[in-house]
């Protein structure tokens, strides 16, 4: 469990004042000066020196460090989504207020149903402990299943705005871009900024994975026409602005001819005299096709056209070739610290959501947080309302929130209920926020594949209702099987299936006794107990060739000991480091646990693990010419692949 330090307990109290204080000033309508803020705003005191309760000021020290925290405490505050506006006032000074609607949602109530399907939604998509899951949830989240991005909230509020962003970008090279956002699209487990190009007509896309720094919402704000509204809808991650189609011959063996047909389902089969099939397949460009030949690797002969045959065969001779630069000062960038403000936010957030309340234990368990800290952070809530004495109104501190004990007199460690209060229905508190309209819409949408019960579709209603024109949801894998096996899941059913193990191209029939269902960039898993190997395996659906037979689950099986069984592979293995140029970086990034770091020559460095060869060289086969590895121990990876499908041709 995540333990608080006395650092961080000031940074949170300082923030978290902040935060109010400019809250209050805007529905107050009186916007403060940064002199009357470092003035006037108090926080407790921690460590506490004295037996009482002390106020101190919140931002103390010499003037260049005190006016470097308030700045550094403003960017953090709109890294979590809030709109800090300036005033000018007619003396010509700033003055600053944060609007509260600019990060929370509207208040949505959900019903019983809709609830339930919500949190069976975020535990099959993830999200992780930082995303939405830790309001909604019940207990300790697991690894996330879909890319999280603290980047999520200023873009949603300045769609919500209408206003222009910028933000570093690393591609080609690294640089800040200016952009008018247009769309935020999840597409295939992946989330992208659909946005026009500021002063242009260029509409692009940009991977939140790559943005290096936190989009900055600016004041200018913009318009948009029906034309680039459309273009907006139209893109894709695959988008070209002359697309050229392209039919494909294939020969491949029955069994992967039959996958093939199920995840393409316009294909043309034909059985030749020599038992192949020949598969006929279109694709939108070369790019898609390339992508699916090499995807296939020895599964499938490429046939036709000469075309994509040429293309095949420079890349083939290309791949894991090229020169390595001195690695020797290279630093990957570190995972983020835990954000002070944003942790608050989602405790608070998560006694909004339930009706009842929730006890320190149960925050602590679902937050992996100790019960102390839960406690502190709670506790001292109450005791933030900034400024009480100097503004009068019948605006109160938001968080309402009120404490019970069952043991007043041992109140340190009782397990204390915290339970939101509201005057009215219009005084109640949001308890979602801009990045989770996106996250629980996302959530929803990829739940609907698993069932079709009506609540997941009147919850994504009420969400689009409120954000359908900045959201868009796309997913291209055909799982056909998905709802089968997650029935099985949910009947405690074992079932017999056609399988397609790995890269091998010959199936094979494997009994299972399925337990959970998650979704991992773009792709559905299924974690079961495996009769054929007398363990718990993973299984990705898209590989299921056919179910043969179901039946009552037969007997008990032994514990799981793989708790986080989807990103399992982001911590075991052999750790290897590859260098790869931006057109080839999007491969490497939805490896659970990838570290990068980026070279002086336009160049990135990714460090990652691998649990068997055979990934590591069809990770290297798709990434062809732009990508060479580095430790001499794998200096061979993926070149005989390459030469074996070379010599197939």
């Amino acid at each position: 469990m995540s333990k608080q330090s006395g650092v961080n307990i000031q940074s949170r109290e300082r923030l978290v004042a902040l935060l109010l204080l400019l809250e209050r000033a805007f529905l107050e309508r009186h916007p403060l000066t940064q002199e009357e803020i470092l003035r006037q705003l108090k926080v407790d005191e921690y460590p506490v020196t004295s037996g009482r309760p002390k106020k101190i000021l919140a931002y103390e020290g010499s003037d260049a460090a005190v006016r470097q925290k308030f700045e550094r405490d403003k960017k953090m505050i709109r890294e979590r989504g809030f709109d800090i506006e300036t005033v000018l006032g007619v003396d010509g000074i700033a003055r600053y207020q944060v609007d509260p609607a600019s990060a929370y949602a509207p208040v949505i109530h959900f019903t019983d149903d809709e609830l339930r399907v919500v949190r069976l939604a975020l535990q099959f998509c993830g999200f992780g402990r930082s995303g939405a899951f830790s309001v909604f949830g019940d207990g300790p989240t697991g690894a996330g299943g879909l890319e999280y991005s603290a980047y999520v909230g200023p873009i949603m509020r300045a769609l919500k705005l209408g206003r222009s962003i910028s933000f570093e970008y690393e591609s080609s090279v690294r640089k800040v871009r200016t952009v008018d956002p247009l769309q935020l699209v999840s597409a295939d487990g992946m989330t992208y900024l659909v946005a026009r190009v500021t002063g242009t007509e260029e509409v692009k896309g940009y991977r939140l994975s790559r943005m290096t720094s936190a989009p900055l919402v600016t004041s200018e704000r913009f318009e948009k026409d029906e034309a680039v509204t459309e273009l907006a809808h139209r893109w894709t991650p695959k988008y070209q602005k002359s697309p050229q189609p392209l039919a494909v011959k294939v020969e491949t063996n029955a069994n992967y001819a039959e996958l093939l047909q199920r995840q393409y389902p316009h294909a043309i089969q034909k059985t030749k005299e020599s038992g192949k099939v020949e598969v006929a397949l279109d694709f939108g460009d070369t790019h898609a096709a390339l992508r699916f030949v090499l995807g296939a690797a020895e599964r499938v002969r490429l046939t036709s056209p000469a075309s994509l045959e040429k293309v095949l065969r420079s890349w083939l001779k290309g791949v894991n070739r090229g020169t390595i630069p001195d690695l020797s000062n290279v630093t990957f960038a570190t995972p983020s610290i835990t954000n002070v403000l944003g942790q608050t936010l989602q405790l608070l957030h998560a006694v909004y959501q339930a009706e009842d309340g929730l006890r320190i234990s149960e925050l602590a368990s679902r937050f992996e947080m100790e019960a102390e800290d839960v406690r502190t952070i709670m506790d001292r809530l109450a005791t933030l309302e900034p400024l009480a004495e100097v503004y009068e109104g019948p605006w109160r501190f938001p968080a309402r929130v009120m404490k019970y004990c069952d043991d007043w007199d041992n109140e340190a460690s009782d397990d204390s209920l915290y339970q939101a209060e509201y005057i009215d229905e219009n005084d109640e508190p949001s308890s979602l926020m801009l990045p989770d309209l996106f996250e629980l819409n996302v959530a929803l949408r990829e739940a609907s594949r698993l069932d079709v019960e009506p609540a997941i579709f009147t919850a994504i209603d009420k969400l689009e209702a409120v954000a359908a024109d900045f959201i868009r949801i796309e997913h291209s894998n055909d799982e056909e099987l998905l709802a089968t096996v997650n029935a099985a899941v949910a009947q405690q059913e074992e079932i017999r299936m056609v399988y397609l193990r790995g890269f091998e191209d010959s199936a094979e029939e494997r009994t299972i006794a399925p337990r959970e269902v998650k979704v991992l960039n773009g792709h559905s898993y299924v974690r079961a107990w495996c009769f054929s190997r007398q363990g718990w395996r993973t299984f990705r659906i898209d590989r299921i060739a056919s179910i043969v037979a179901k039946s009552p689950r037969s007997i008990d099986f032994p514990l799981d000991d793989t708790p986080d069984w989807l990103v399992q592979m982001g911590d075991s293995g052999d750790e290897v480091v590859v260098v790869v140029d931006a057109a080839s970086r999007y491969i490497f990034e939805p490896l659970p646990g990838a570290r990068w770091a980026a070279l002086g020559d336009g160049r990135h460095v990714v460090s990652f693990h691998v649990v068997t060869a055979d990934f590591l060289d069809h990770l290297l086969l798709l990434a062809g010419p732009g990508a060479v590895v580095a430790p001499p121990a794998f200096a061979g990876a993926g070149r005989e692949l390459a030469k074996r499908i070379l010599d197939a041709l």
